[in-house]
């Protein structure tokens, strides 16, 4: 049969400033072209439809350590204590927290 994949907005998967979560229903099949009737998974199976399958992948990049080293020193003489996030809160950055 014809069938119709919906896929929440990315607004959906934002729960602060900077902070994300996976929504309850991140993407669904269905035979009605509205979206309004969902099939459950082992439906769309059933009738043939692929598996959704979402990932998530974090990227991160660094500098020398000589650079952090640099900083640390630049911030403490301008009267930062650098092994916190006075800097950040200065410039008015939003501060991340990681959680488990």
């Amino acid at each position: 049969p014809e069938g119709y994949l919906f896929v929440c907005p990315s607004t959906h998967f934002r729960t602060g400033r900077t902070s994300l979560r996976w929504p309850e229903c991140p993407a669904f099949w269905s035979l009605d072209p509205t979206g309004v009737e969902r099939l459950s998974t082992d439906e769309a199976t059933n009738l043939g439809f692929p598996p959704i399958r979402f990932t998530t992948e974090v990227w991160g990049r660094s500098w020398d350590g000589g650079v952090y080293s640099g900083l640390h020193k630049f911030h403490w003489a301008k009267g930062f204590d650098p092994e916190s996030q006075d800097v950040a809160e200065y410039l008015g950055y939003p501060l991340y927290q990681v959680t488990g």
